[in-house]
C-alpha cells in the first residue's frame, strides 16, 4: 500500500503518482505532494478504493475533481473520521523495464517460490505475437567483448499468418522484444526486459518460421567508422586532446561518420544508454584521462569500440533493451548487490585460468598520424605488480589495438596501474544456473558467492555475462573476480564439432 491518501493526476497526457508529505493533511492537494522516483502509474476504472466498513456514497457524497485538481472536496464531513484511511493499490504500466529500474512489485514476485501468474511475451513491430510463440529464445549478454549477441524466436506459421513478413519485406530491421513479467491485475502486466533487436532474418519450415533479431553491435560490425569513400581517409582525431568518452559519442552519432546513431544528450537518446554513457564521462575525466585516435578506413564500429573499451579499461556492451552501455568499474558495483547460494543454485562450473595473467603491462604513447597511417609510439611506459611477479614470474601483456592512445605518462600510468591489479592473479570464474530471480542485477553488478563445494564463502564476483531462459524460467550467471574484460582483436580458432571441429575466424578474447 502507499500510504494513507493517494491520488492519480493527469498531466498533459500523462499519468504520475503522488505521495503525501504530510499524512495528516484531510485534503489532496498536488502541492504538497511529491514525485514516486521509482514507479509511474496509471489510472484504472476498476474498484481500487477500499473503505472501512461504510458505504462510501451515502457517508460521503460524490466526488467531484475538477480538470486541474488542486483538491478533492468532501459533502460536509471530516473524511477520516467517517470513513477511515484509504488504501490505494499500485497501478503499474505494462512497459518493459531494465534491471535496475525494475518496480518493487515485480521484485517482490521474483522472491516468492510461487509468484503471481507469469507472463512472457513477445512483441514485433509494436504487435503483441505471444499467442504464436512455439519456443521462447535463450537472450545472451556479455560485457567482455563488445559483440553482439543475437537471438531467435520460433513461432508457429500453420495458419500463413506471419507470410506477411516476406510479402511485404519492409518488415524487415524492423523492432522486436521478449519480455518476461507478472500480472498485476486482469489489465496489467508488470514487465522486465529480456532483449531486443532488429529482425535480420526470417527462416520459413513447415509450419513454423524462425525470426532472427540482431542488436546494435551486430549492426555496427558491419559498417566502417569513416563515410569517405572516395579519397578512403581515416577518421582523425589528433588535433585536440580527447575525454575518450566524448570520442566515442562522436563517432556513434555526428554525421560525418557512419553509425548514424541517435545524438540526443538526454535520457531520451534511443540508442545510448545516456545516463551510463555520463557517468563514464565523468569518470574518465574525474581519473584526468584524455586520448587521440585515428581510425584507418575499413575499421568498423566494433573493432573501434573494442579498441577504447581496452585502452580504457571500460565495458562497451548492448543491454535487453537495445542500447549502448558503458562502464568504468570492472570489479564490480554494490548498488544492486545480490547473495548467491543454497537453493538458488541449481548447477554450477567453476574455473581457474590463468591465461589472462598480467603482471607486467606495457602501454605505448602518443603515436602519430602520416599518410593515412598511424606511425609510433614515441615512447612506452611499463607498471608491474611485484608481489605477483615474486609468485608467478613476469607475465607481460601490452595493449592489442592501437586506435586510440594516451598522450601523457599519467594517463598510461593509470591503465597499467589498473590492468596488473585485476590481472595480478589467476581468473576464478564461475558459471551459475539458478531460477529465474535475479533480473534486477545487470552486467557488472556484485553477486556474493556461497558453495562450499569449492570453498566459496560471501566471496564476491562480478557479473560479466549472463543467459536469460524464459522457456524454462532459469538464467545462467556468469561470474568472474578481477578478469572478464579481456579484450582482443585477434583471429582465434574456434573448435565447433566435438570429433574434428570445424575453424571458423573470428574476433575472440585472449588478451
Amino acid at each position: 500500500m502507499l500510504g494513507r491518501f493517494a491520488s492519480t493526476l493527469q498531466r498533459q497526457a500523462g499519468f504520475q503518482h503522488y505521495l503525501p508529505l504530510n499524512p495528516q493533511h484531510k485534503t489532496i492537494r498536488d502541492d504538497l505532494w511529491r514525485r514516486n522516483p521509482y514507479q509511474l502509474y496509471n489510472i484504472l476504472a476498476l474498484p481500487i478504493m477500499d473503505m472501512d466498513g461504510v458505504d462510501f456514497e451515502t457517508t460521503v457524497g460524490s466526488i467531484t475533481i475538477p480538470a486541474l485538481a488542486e483538491t478533492i472536496d468532501m459533502t460536509g464531513v471530516d473524511f477520516e473520521t467517517e470513513v477511515g484511511s484509504i488504501d490505494l493499490a499500485t497501478v503499474v504500466r505494462s512497459e518493459c523495464r531494465l534491471g535496475h529500474e525494475l518496480t518493487p512489485f515485480f521484485l517482490e514476485q521474483q522472491a516468492l517460490t510461487n509468484p503471481r501468474s507469469i507472463v512472457k511475451q513477445f512483441t514485433f513491430n509494436n504487435s503483441v505475437f505471444t499467442d504464436r510463440v512455439f519456443r521462447f529464445p535463450q537472450v545472451k549478454r556479455a560485457y567482455a567483448d563488445v559483440v553482439g549477441k543475437p537471438f531467435s524466436i520460433t513461432l508457429e506459421n500453420a495458419s500463413q499468418l506471419m507470410n506477411d513478413i516476406i510479402q511485404n519485406r519492409t518488415n524487415f530491421r524492423k523492432d522486436g522484444e521478449v519480455a518476461f513479467g507478472y500480472k498485476f491485475n486482469p489489465s496489467f502486466t508488470d514487465f522486465g526486459c529480456v532483449g531486443k533487436g532488429f529482425l535480420i532474418n526470417a527462416d520459413y519450415n513447415d509450419s513454423t518460421v524462425t525470426l532472427n533479431f540482431k542488436n546494435q553491435m551486430d549492426i555496427l560490425s558491419q559498417v566502417f567508422v569513416s563515410t569517405d569513400t572516395t579519397s578512403q581517409q581515416g577518421a582523425s582525431f589528433v588535433g585536440s586532446n580527447y575525454n575518450p568518452a566524448d570520442l566515442t559519442f562522436t563517432i556513434l552519432t555526428a554525421n560525418s561518420y557512419g553509425a548514424g546513431l541517435d545524438g540526443t544528450t538526454s535520457t531520451a537518446n534511443t540508442d545510448i544508454e545516456y545516463e551510463s554513457w555520463v557517468d563514464w564521462k565523468n569518470t574518465l575525466g574525474s581519473e584526468s584521462i584524455v586520448v587521440q585516435g585515428f581510425f584507418p578506413y575499413g575499421t568498423n564500429y566494433v573493432q573501434a569500440l573494442q579498441g577504447i573499451a581496452e585502452l580504457t579499461d571500460s565495458a562497451i556492451y548492448v543491454e535487453a533493451n537495445n542500447k549502448i552501455y558503458f562502464r568504468r568499474n570492472l570489479v564490480g558495483t554494490n548498488s544492486f548487490s545480490a547473495v548467491l547460494s543454497g537453493s538458488d543454485i541449481i548447477s554450477f562450473i567453476a574455473k581457474g585460468d590463468a591465461y589472462d595473467m598480467c603482471n607486467r603491462y606495457t602501454v605505448p604513447v602518443s603515436f602519430a598520424v602520416q599518410s593515412n597511417a598511424i606511425i609510433g609510439p614515441k615512447s612506452t611506459v611499463t607498471r608491474d605488480n611485484t608481489a605477483s611477479i615474486n609468485s608467478y614470474d613476469v607475465i607481460r601483456k601490452q595493449p592489442t589495438s592501437n586506435l586510440i592512445w594516451y598522450v601523457d605518462t599519467a594517463g598510461a600510468a593509470n591503465l597499467g596501474d589498473r590492468i596488473v591489479f585485476r590481472r595480478k592473479e589467476p581468473e576464478l570464474a564461475l558459471e551459475v544456473k539458478t531460477p529465474l530471480k535475479y533480473m534486477q542485477q545487470q552486467l557488472g553488478d556484485l553477486f556474493f558467492v556461497n558453495i562450499d563445494e569449492v570453498g566459496l564463502s560471501d566471496q564476491p564476483y562480478t557479473l560479466i555475462g549472463e543467459t536469460i531462459d524464459i522457456e524454462n524460467n532459469t538464467m545462467t550467471l556468469d561470474l568472474s573476480v578481477g578478469h572478464g574484460i579481456a579484450i582482443a582483436n585477434i583471429s582465434a580458432f574456434e573448435l565447433d564439432d566435438p570429433d574434428i571441429g570445424t575453424l571458423n575466424n573470428t574476433v575472440s578474447v585472449l588478451a
